[in-house]
């Protein structure tokens, strides 16, 4: 079948119309992208990290199951850059397998990538995460305890809300301005 859609697709690259030729060469782009997942799993092991984080761009192009693997692959790379570039190119494809990949990764993490976890969780605005992100409220680092607020704002039920406004006279600037953007996200409903 891929031989079939790859065919019709150069096919398509003599169309008429211009919308239609550009539309055709990025699909086959991404066709042809997918047929090299192997590769750039391979490469994901190997490549030196620019590499390895051009992979992670490619696989947020490619979407779909293949990329999503390569995505998943990435988040256990031994470089903060290429896992904290797939926390952000996963965000967008918040599925249970990802919420769990996610969620696994948290306790090995820490800083920039550990906020990215977070946020990203947050996102989902999924109730069952609440006691993962709470874990995070009293974080001692203060820019993934902001990360943590924002977080659990998105997740949390109206109970939850009194966690958050706590931490609205702490110290640390960065923290309760955290504060103050998740009460934003405060909803009677």
């Amino acid at each position: 079948m891929i031989d079939r859609i790859e065919e019709t697709l150069k096919e398509m690259l003599s169309d008429p119309s211009i919308a239609v030729r550009l539309a055709a060469s990025a699909a086959l782009d991404k066709i042809r992208a997918k047929k090299s997942v192997s590769s750039y799993l391979e490469m994901l092991k190997t490549g030196a990290l620019e590499e390895r984080v051009r992979v992670v761009f490619a696989a947020e192009e490619i979407g779909g199951s293949e990329g999503q693997s390569l995505l998943l692959a990435a988040l256990s790379d031994k470089e903060k850059e290429v896992r904290g570039a797939a926390v952000r190119a996963l965000e967008s494809s918040l599925t249970e397998p990802v919420l769990k990949a996610m969620v696994a990764q948290l306790p090995g993490e820490e800083g920039v990538v550990l906020g990215n976890l977070l946020d990203a969780l947050g996102k989902s605005r999924r109730k069952e995460l609440v006691p993962v992100v709470e874990r995070y409220l009293e974080h001692p680092d203060a820019e993934v305890r902001g990360k943590a607020i924002q977080a659990f704002a998105r997740v949390a039920e109206n109970t939850g809300w009194e966690k958050i406004l706590a931490h609205a006279v702490e110290k640390d600037e960065t923290v309760r301005s955290a504060v103050a953007l998740a009460l934003g996200e405060w909803s009677s409903a």
